[in-house]
């Protein structure tokens, strides 16, 4: 089951680190090209399910470019990298072969450098609140009466965020129109 796990999920690295190729202007390097198709020749036999509609990261990916804002897209692309290691460092461990744990490492080596220089920042921070927060129990009663007593302050930085992204739009849009007058 692991191992059929783990064949979906790198299949599914597979399928993004094509579909960047396909769509942007990036390409894979040669090596990291050549150590991800031996990779698939090792875990990818005949595997059905892989085709079964139901991607792993490539559903988001498609979301990611048409919904959110560059910042948004950056935050979710280091969250998707992070998962990645996480998926690789497992099969690296769960592997026997040692030329399999070289390729692996090999891929999750580019992996790391593209997450270092394309995606910095504090996405493991924000990761770990995201994580806690959805950790919440929300029929735990002592749970809901603290979010209740806190609602009001939440609701006003809520607020305040917004508005000052609504300042930060119209300032920009105000900048463009004068550019356009120009």
């Amino acid at each position: 089951m692991i191992a059929q796990n783990m064949t979906i999920f790198f299949w599914g690295v597979c399928l993004l680190t094509s579909g960047w190729a396909t769509y942007s202007e990036a390409s894979v390097p040669e090596n990291l090209d050549k150590s991800i198709d031996e990779l698939k020749a090792y875990y990818i036999k005949d595997d059905h399910e892989i085709h079964n509609a139901h991607p792993v990261f490539l559903r988001v990916l498609k979301d990611l470019k048409v919904n959110l804002e560059e910042p948004e897209q950056n935050l979710l692309m280091s969250i998707i990298m992070d998962t990645y290691s996480r998926i690789f460092t497992r099969m690296e461990n769960d592997s026997l072969d040692e030329a399999t744990k070289e390729r692996i490492a090999h891929v999750q080596e580019h992996l790391k450098k593209l997450r270092e220089n394309y995606f910095p920042g504090k996405s493991a921070e924000l990761k770990t609140y995201a994580e806690t927060l959805w950790a919440i129990k929300e029929d735990d009663p002592l749970i809901q009466r603290k979010a209740l007593f806190e609602l009001k302050r939440v609701y006003r930085e809520a607020t305040l965020l917004k508005n000052l992204k609504n300042k930060e739009r119209r300032r920009r849009q105000a900048k463009n129109t004068k550019n356009l007058k120009s």
